[in-house]
């Protein structure tokens, strides 16, 4: 594929999306999906006369469907309203959506209250998407328009709309994020997807630094990642300010892009299926900026979305365990496992933030990091590891609001083994089964700059997205099999954005 087809691709227009719309008015729609929560029965009424010769008690799972004036209406039982979230609506709404294709309906309506448009947005947005975008017979099917409605809108127009927009930017950010996740690793080359980046960087008209190979030389240890690889590792740094122009602190938001990680010479064995996957890191940083740039959000401060590149092979010359590498900031790493080269990349792209711009005092990453943080938080929660307690705080808080849940570990330097009686750090603990992703974060925190006072000190969060990005592609009733989660956008642009 050429860096213009998949410029193509990555194109929201290109993705044969339903068309969203709102509206007030029931006569619309072939079919309605109307979510019931317990104790609603007498609003329902008002907007669904004939729901009162039925007995709808709105239990979860409980489901009617009614025929009326050559209408169908579906509805759905959903629990009580106090224990609703936005993951719940999102997932809600994408299923409704994809519930209904079946019987190929011009039109679909999602009978939605103001406060989950967004939610609902989002949901029909990432489970419209197909997979197979690679197949040499794929068809452009022609997707229903999906009204969401409710009375309130005929005065409520305006702000619908608005929280239709903000939904729709973002599920199609996550989309970009999953097509990006979807290409096989011999079309997403390193050097294949730094033209992309600097592609989508000229189309949304965003400044974007390629930093060039003699640059990137004193970067030893991203570079180190490649060395087994016929593709030299790249590093590209997206620059966006606030409406107001540039301001005096700045955030750095790091994602990992590891096109592919075999492991290296240590192997992951019969574990190299998805590892095309490793890239979801740079892959979200970039569909956060798609969402923040196509919709009126505004950033808090200036901020560089940093995104280093690498793929971690078996050649003849990739790294060793017992290697030891000198980081761009002066530090001495010595190789325990070849597999745990994310942190790598990320260590040394943190590094050159700090080497050239000094006003940053947040210090992001994102990346699908370890496989202990599937093994202690499962594939509901992000992990986050977090030097401020605060920051974690509010970080949780929101990820409950955008439905990408974060939790928390312990922020305790007790936690830091990664000791190395050969050079300054080693890339694994000493007890690397223990805890193995807080470890991770600490291992990063370390080239994160140290302040002499504590209130000085930069903020510092790591989210690891190993199992909440879905890399096994195996679909959920929300969103069709074959694509990731897209997991990070709707958290990232919340964190980042006023």
């Amino acid at each position: 594929m050429t860096t213009k087809s998949i410029l193509k691709l990555l194109d929201p227009k290109e993705m044969n999306l339903p068309n969203l719309s709102v509206e007030s008015d029931l006569k619309k729609a072939e079919v309605i999906t109307v979510p019931v929560f317990e104790g609603n029965e007498k609003d329902l009424n008002k907007t669904f006369p004939f729901l009162k010769k039925e007995k709808i008690s709105g239990k979860k799972m409980e489901r009617k469907c009614i025929i009326t004036n050559n209408k169908q209406y579906n509805f759905v039982g959903v629990g009580t309203s106090d224990k609703i979230n936005y993951r719940k609506m999102r997932r809600f709404f994408g299923t409704a959506y994809l519930a209904n294709l079946g019987g190929k309906p011009k039109s679909i309506g999602l009978f939605c209250p103001l406060e989950w448009i967004e939610a609902a947005s989002v949901g029909v947005t990432v489970a419209g998407l197909n997979s197979g975008i690679l197949k040499s017979k794929r068809k452009k099917e022609k997707q229903p328009t999906v009204f969401f409605i409710h009375p309130d809108f005929k005065s409520k127009k305006t702000q619908a709309n608005k929280a239709l927009k903000t939904g729709q930017t973002i599920g199609e950010g996550k989309n970009i994020m999953r097509i990006l996740g979807s290409l096989p690793p011999n079309v997403l080359t390193t050097d294949k997807y730094a033209e992309v980046i600097l592609g989508l960087a000229k189309k949304w008209k965003i400044k974007c630094e390629r930093v060039s190979q003699t640059k990137l030389k004193k970067y030893t240890l991203l570079n180190a990642v490649s060395l087994g690889s016929e593709h030299n590792s790249e590093l590209l740094i997206f620059t966006l300010h606030p409406k107001k122009g540039k301001t005096k602190k700045a955030t750095a938001f790091i994602g990992k892009g590891l096109c592919y990680d075999s492991g290296g010479l240590q192997s992951k064995q019969n574990h190299m299926k998805f590892m095309k996957e490793d890239m979801a890191g740079s892959a979200s940083v970039i569909g956060t900026v798609y969402s923040i740039k196509n919709s009126d959000a505004d950033l808090k401060e200036t901020t560089y979305f940093v995104m280093p590149l690498a793929e971690n092979m078996m050649g003849d010359s990739a790294m060793r365990a017992d290697d030891i590498y000198t980081t761009g900031d002066g530090q001495t790493v010595e190789i325990v496992h070849t597999d745990a080269e994310g942190r790598l990349a990320l260590a040394d792209a943190i590094c050159y933030v700090k080497n050239n711009f000094k006003n940053v005092h947040n210090y992001y990453t994102i990346a699908t990091l370890t496989g202990s943080c599937i093994i202690a938080l499962g594939e509901h929660y992000t992990g986050l590891v977090c030097n401020d307690i605060d920051l974690a705080n509010d970080v949780v808080k929101t990820s409950l609001k955008t439905g990408d849940h974060a939790h928390a570990g312990p922020w305790d330097m007790d936690y830091d083994d990664n000791n190395s009686p050969n050079a300054d750090v080693a890339n694994l603990g000493e007890n690397s089964r223990e805890a193995g992703w807080i470890k991770a974060g600490m291992f990063l925190y370390r080239f994160v700059p140290k302040a002499k006072k504590a209130e000085q000190q930069a903020k510092f969060a790591h989210f690891d997205i190993a199992a909440t990005i879905d890399m096994d592609e195996k679909g959920k009733t929300w969103r069709k099999k074959g694509l990731s989660s897209g997991i990070g956008v709707g958290l990232l642009r919340k964190v980042l954005t006023k």
